[in-house]
């Protein structure tokens, strides 16, 4: 299992120390600033999954260091910590690009809860796409309609739901039996020409998409199909 590196800036140094300790003890790599100057400089080296920042810092707002780092095109997770008062600046932090936020003081067992919320939707996200050479496959799980870039793909509902399985189990082969049970729900030699047919089907409409994505579907006799990157799939 991953270990998840968390980024703590908080200019108290007994709540950050006492945060840190629980988040450790909760299998979190965790790296702690006191300000932004210190802040920017620990993004660079530590590379988090997830920011807690506090609003008011010594040297200035949280918010001005969540829209840098939107600014620079970055996902990364932020959670902001705000005292009681501050709720102007909690919308600030929010219209900049921020995730959630806790009034303080709270409990540490709900910081944990949603810094786990949080990464809960890193994984999905990451989970749902994959990206190679100017190619991204992204899948959307709430339409359950599959996208190269920003053009859709128009697959089925059984096509949509053969990729999505792809995508979860990629560069792993999964034999056409199996791929038959997870998504019609049985398992039978049997019925292998429709997996072939509906594997068929999605090469066809990703290469009508983005003709260059070297994102493919690639089957290998006696073991099946896998989602890779590659120059080219094979039969």
């Amino acid at each position: 299992m991953k270990k998840y590196r968390i980024l703590l800036v908080e200019d108290s140094e007994e709540i950050a120390a006492y945060n840190r300790t629980e988040l450790e003890k909760s299998g979190y790599s965790v790296e702690t600033a006191g300000c932004l100057d210190e802040a920017r400089k620990k993004l660079e080296l530590f590379k988090p999954d997830l920011l807690v920042l506090d609003i008011m810092l010594p040297d200035g707002s949280g918010v001005d260091l969540c829209r840098e780092i939107r600014e620079a095109a970055s996902s990364l997770p932020i959670l902001f910590l705000s005292g009681l008062g501050e709720s102007e600046q909690i919308v600030k932090g929010l219209r900049a690009g921020g995730d959630d936020y806790m009034v303080k003081p709270y409990r540490v067992e709900e910081l944990q809860a949603r810094i786990e919320a949080s990464l809960r939707r890193l994984e999905m996200m990451a989970g749902s796409r994959m990206t190679a050479e100017g190619c991204c496959l992204f899948l959307d799980a709430k339409t359950q309609r599959a996208y190269i870039n920003e053009w859709d793909l128009m697959l089925k509902p059984k096509e949509y739901r053969l990729l999505e399985f792809l995508m979860r189990n990629r560069n792993r082969y999964t034999g056409a039996a199996e791929l038959y049970g997870e998504i019609w729900g049985m398992e039978s030699n049997e019925d292998v020409r429709t997996v072939f047919v509906h594997i068929s089907n999605i090469r066809s409409k990703m290469r009508q998409t983005y003709n260059c994505c070297p994102i493919v579907i690639e089957g290998f006799k006696n073991k099946g199909y896998r989602l890779v990157v590659s120059n080219e799939g094979d039969d």
